[in-house]
């Protein structure tokens, strides 16, 4: 997915859709762990498998849903004791929010009429502007 993201761990710089949504489920982690997550803590070798475990997780459920939908599913309130994105009652709360996001996208399409019935009057007031003078000496010649 070519969505970028901005990382909150390494000084905000964009990262791919896959470390931004590893970096939640790491986020999850380290609150049940009660850890705190550091500057580029992947490099750290406490997190440097986990994270490139989730990592490949990630980049599987991004072949199934959008990223958008993942990111939201991960912030619900049923998701916040997930761990892991294999977690087996994950992929119905994605499922969900790619529900909602798609409804939005129907809801803000909007019906147009553009039937031919519409008329149009033309300004004929006289303008006394520079441009108005100049036209008139023109025409006038």
């Amino acid at each position: 997915m070519s969505d970028k993201y901005i990382s909150k761990y390494s000084n905000n710089k964009f990262v791919s859709a896959a470390q931004y949504i590893t970096e939640i489920i790491c986020e999850h982690k380290a609150k049940k762990d009660k850890k705190d997550l550091h500057f580029r803590f992947w490099t750290l070798k406490e997190w440097s498998k986990y994270y490139r475990d989730q990592i490949g997780s990630a980049n599987k459920l991004l072949k199934q849903y959008s990223a958008k939908a993942i990111v939201m599913a991960l912030k619900e309130k049923d998701a916040e004791n997930i761990y892991s994105l294999r977690a087996p009652h994950l992929p119905p709360i994605i499922e969900r929010c790619q529900k909602a996001i798609e409804s939005q996208n129907t809801i803000l399409s909007l019906d147009l009429d553009r039937s031919e019935k519409y008329t149009f009057r033309s300004n004929t007031q006289k303008q006394n502007n520079i441009l108005s003078k100049l036209k008139d000496i023109d025409t006038n010649e």
